[in-house]
């Protein structure tokens, strides 16, 4: 490794130059001295090394030749992410170890996330590196290159869990020059040493899964350009009857855990709009293992779901907080300025303001949990080891649609039930219940994709609708009563509070206007929905 940097706090960057040999059985380690420039070796120096390397389950960090490990060990444990430099050289950006595996680092996760296009990051491998190290020095004492003789057993989990072993020698280059490592490479090559096809440890060790993938791990930059949305395509939802039920529900399961991964830098930074996708992200994982657990054992993720849940409120009070801010500094930005009395506008916003900030903060702490930690390193599990049941081994366009239907179907009967309802807090509840049955079924639908047949856009849009007209009639419920315990406290203080009786009133008409598009908006999903899972 040279020509070492530190940028500000981001990752230490460094420039790799090293060639890998493979190694016959019974070979052993010449004498060094004596060759190019090298004076005197010194070692050899014993270690253990292990790292856990991180991809997508398509292997699109290796299939660009970047490699993302976070290494326990030896003299560099950390978060190593090597990518291609100029040459024959390799970028290698490093972090400290941080808490765990589970949780990667923002900024290397900020490098990859144009290569992996949103998906979850999960340990496709577990190397562990028994290293012999010898350095070897210019009659100065200078150390031109490491010479490292590793016994490699690897642990793979992609295509299933398989163990490899192997020997290889790495020459590095540290302060000699491409002669130097030229001429080590030439001496060993010459005493029975070949050098090595595989750019690196990990490609070596997934080389089958990378041939079933169709493209190798070297291929160049015009090749890679465009091949990820042609795998994807191939895949999901272009054809959807080559793949069985469970591959298409877990894809989507691993989408949603990938917008977590991506997430958490923004939520801490509180940048717009990244706690509602955060939170979309959770709803969508809860509601999918709910609505799918005929295909997913559901004693399994039951308790999953309870700790996805407890993540779902931990966003919650910042959402909240955002949205009503947001909403409530709307409605008094639309009021004639006669109607705001006794600066309430002012009282409100600031009242708002603290209590999201207030929320935000909690959100952190949740965020540097163990629990948290723990929730992240389960869901990757998850996908890494899915707990199928038999009929998700079936075709995915003959089991999934009637799992959509049946979604749907729940949808109609709560909304049966809220329509006998009288007019009331209780019926303003069975509403909201409407509304989160019909995200259940749009979820559902959107796993499904074209596996639920041409009309799967239809009811995802149609049920999409429905919810957000009955999001904003919750939201009108749940900021009427923000308003009137804004305005108690307002009523303690002494103040006057006829600007918060205004925008009370204002959001009862805002529910009411919301039930009349209700009906209409509830048939068309209806129809949508009953055209899904009416076949086979």
């Amino acid at each position: 490794m040279n020509d070492v940097s530190d940028v500000g706090v981001g990752p230490e960057i460094g420039i790799e130059q090293e060639i890998k040999l493979e190694v016959p059985r019974r070979w052993t380690m010449p004498r060094l001295e004596g060759i190019g420039r090298v004076a005197s070796v010194e070692g050899p120096r014993r270690m253990t090394q292990s790292a856990t390397y991180l991809d997508t389950l398509d292997l699109d960090l290796l299939r660009a030749r970047h490699t993302l490990r976070r290494r326990t060990g030896g003299s560099d444990a950390g978060w190593h992410l090597k990518t291609p430099g100029d040459g024959d050289g390799r970028v290698e950006h490093r972090l400290p170890l941080g808490r765990s595996a589970a949780i990667v680092p923002a900024e290397l996760h900020a490098i990859v996330a144009p290569l992996v296009d949103g998906d979850a990051l999960v340990p496709v491998a577990t190397l562990r590196t028994r290293r012999t190290r010898r350095s070897l020095l210019h009659d100065g004492g200078r150390v031109l290159l490491l010479v490292e003789d590793d016994a490699v057993e690897a642990t793979t989990y992609v295509d299933g869990e398989r163990v490899h072993r192997w020997r290889e020698i790495e020459v590095e280059l540290v302060d000699g020059t491409a002669e130097d490592l030229a001429a080590v490479r030439d001496a060993l090559v010459a005493k029975g040493l070949a050098v090595s096809d595989s750019p690196s440890k990990l490609s070596r060790a997934l080389a089958e899964p990378l041939a079933r993938l169709g493209e190798a791990a070297s291929g160049t930059s015009s090749e890679k350009k465009g091949s990820k949305k042609k795998r994807k395509g191939a895949k999901d939802p272009a054809a959807p009857e080559s793949r069985s039920a469970g591959e298409v529900v877990l894809a989507y399961l691993a989408a949603q855990v990938g917008v977590l991964q991506s997430s958490e830098q923004a939520l801490r930074e509180n940048a717009p709009d990244a706690v509602h996708k955060a939170r979309v992200a959770t709803r969508r994982l809860r509601s999918t293992l709910k609505s799918y657990r005929a295909l997913i054992d559901r004693v399994e993720t039951d308790p999953l779901r309870a700790e996805i849940k407890w993540l779902t409120g931990a966003l919650g009070d910042p959402r909240d907080g955002e949205v009503m801010l947001e909403r409530i500094s709307g409605l008094l930005d639309s009021l004639e300025p006669d109607l705001i009395v006794d600066r309430a506008d002012r009282d409100m916003r600031a009242a708002l303001t603290d209590e999201h900030e207030r929320a935000h903060a909690r959100m952190v702490k949740a965020l540097d949990s163990t629990r948290y930690e723990r929730l992240m390193g389960d869901l990757v599990d998850l996908l890494l080891h899915p707990p199928l049941s038999e009929r998700a081994t079936g075709p995915s366009s003959a089991v999934l649609p009637k799992l959509v239907a049946k979604a749907s179907a729940k949808v109609v009967r709560q909304a049966e039930a809220a329509e006998a309802m009288p007019e009331g807090a209780e019926r303003d509840e069975a509403i909201h219940e409407v509304r989160k049955l019909a995200k259940a079924a749009r979820y559902a639908a959107e796993a499904a994709g074209a596996a639920a047949g041409g009309e799967a856009k239809a009811v995802v849009s149609a049920w999409k609708d429905l919810q957000e007209a009955l999001g904003d009639h919750q939201d009108s419920v749940v900021s009427r009563g923000v308003v009137m315990r804004l305005a108690a406290d307002a009523r303690k203080a002494g103040r006057e509070t006829f600007t918060y009786g205004v925008l009370a009133e204002r959001e009862y008409a805002v529910a009411r206007s919301v039930e009349e598009r209700y009906k209409p908006l509830l048939e068309g999903a209806i129809a949508a929905a009953g055209k899904v899972g009416t076949k086979g």
